[in-house]
């Protein structure tokens, strides 16, 4: 318990040398620590590290320990010359105990290190699977933010359009086509208008649902995203390292490896020693015995050892299959990574051009040049366009924290920074 307490500790201390959370598009970091502190699975967290340090405590202590036997028997002794039976009273004490043989002990402290080991880096497994979570949720409701208020943008430049357009039609310069046109392009919006505000309505819920302390600011200012700096083969080997779910599967399969050699010991087993005094015939008798037990070891012991080295043969190949997976999930996140930000860039001036191109059909409808439905479809491209940047921008910021996350450098509480990737 006070080691725990110790750790929680330096976990909150951790947190407070941290830098203030400065961008714009993240909660603030002190609601972030709050949040994720906060969440059952983080909290659970604590008691799997509670539970390897009992699991650590009693491979330690070992499995043996001492047992008393009390004996109290009444002795009858027949008088064979035909006198009376004479009655006498006996009792025994004994104290017995089984002693681990030399090796094991070791290795069962050394057991016990890599269950608590394991614990703790199941601990950090969750919280960082809590930051994960955080950030997606997060992102999510931004994204829904970011619809509603393009959906909004658009609805009211119509609802500008469309009034104007009655104004027309009441004095005879806007023909019956152009009037319905204009109306089932501000219906249809209406109609967008109503989903992003149903998406933005869940995607906030979920938000709160499952971190119910989190504020969501009115305003958000979305920060240009940052390129992504370094080689894959350096993001590689530094996701590698910090990675808490290869962790685990190392721990578990070193943790398997000393199970087996552990259950191959076993196959020897302890012996048990036991002093016993006893008291016979009212103390006239009076008894002092050491007993050695060996138990032989049989078939079952042999069958012991051999699903040990099954489950560690097996515990080995997982952390194989979790490194190929981890391996592929960092070459993947940095690819996404630096396309996404490529993307955004590509978006921006996609977004740039189309609203341009808005301007200049809209000009062309002024001037007799164009015809309605071509400036319609025009400005909802240019609404697209600028959707689709913003949500690139989105979309690269993401991915760039999802990289901070995994390298330990944001929302974490006990890793310090880790150094960013050498310039190319």
């Amino acid at each position: 318990m006070m080691r725990r307490t110790r750790l929680l500790a330096l976990l909150l201390a951790a947190w407070g040398a941290l830098p203030a959370q400065a961008d714009p598009a993240l909660p603030p970091a002190a609601a972030v620590r709050q949040a994720l502190l906060d969440l059952p699975a983080v909290r659970a967290g604590q008691g799997e590290i509670a539970l390897g340090e009992a699991r650590q405590r009693q491979l330690e202590a070992g499995p043996h320990e001492w047992a008393v036997t009390l004996e109290g028997q009444r002795r009858r002794t027949r008088d064979e010359a035909g006198g009376p039976d004479s009655r006498t009273r006996d009792w025994a004490v004994g104290l017995e105990r089984a002693w681990r043989l030399p090796g094991k002990a070791a290795l069962d402290s050394q057991l016990g290190q890599e269950e608590r080991a394991l614990a703790e880096a199941a601990a950090a497994e969750r919280l960082h699977g809590g930051a994960r979570l955080l950030l997606e949720t997060w992102f999510a409701w931004l994204r829904a933010r970011e619809r509603l208020n393009q959906a909004e943008a658009a609805r009211a430049s119509l609802e500008k359009e469309n009034r104007a357009m009655a104004r027309r039609r009441e004095l005879g310069d806007a023909s019956e086509l152009e009037s319905l046109q204009m109306e089932a392009a501000f219906a249809q919006m209406q109609a967008e208008h109503r989903t992003r505000e149903a998406e933005l309505l869940a995607a906030r819920e979920r938000l709160q649902q499952l971190f119910p302390g989190l504020p969501l600011p009115e305003q958000v200012n979305l920060p240009a995203p940052q390129p992504i700096t370094g080689s894959l083969e350096e993001w590689e080997e530094a996701l590698l390292a910090q990675e808490p779910a290869l962790r685990q599967a190392r721990l578990a399969s070193s943790r398997s490896q000393l199970e087996a050699r552990r259950a191959d010991r076993e196959r020897l087993a302890d012996p048990s020693v036991s002093v016993r005094i006893a008291r016979e015939k009212d103390g006239e008798d009076r008894l002092l015995g050491l007993t050695l037990t060996i138990p032989l070891g049989g078939s079952a012991r042999q069958a012991e050892a051999d699903r040990s080295r099954a489950e560690a043969s097996i515990a080995s190949e997982r952390e194989a299959q979790v490194l190929r997976e981890t391996r592929a999930a960092a070459r993947a996140a940095w690819q996404q990574a630096r396309g996404a930000w490529q993307a955004w860039q590509a978006s921006q001036d996609a977004a740039a051009r189309m609203g341009r191109a808005a301007q200049l059909q809209a000009r062309a409808y002024e001037l007799g040049e164009g015809s309605l439905a071509e400036m319609l479809a025009a400005r909802r491209l240019a609404f697209s366009a600028e959707l689709e940047a913003r949500l690139a921008q989105l979309d690269a910021l993401e991915k760039y924290y999802r990289l901070q996350i995994d390298r330990h450098k944001l929302w974490d509480f006990a890793h310090p920074p880790a150094p960013e990737p050498a310039q190319p």
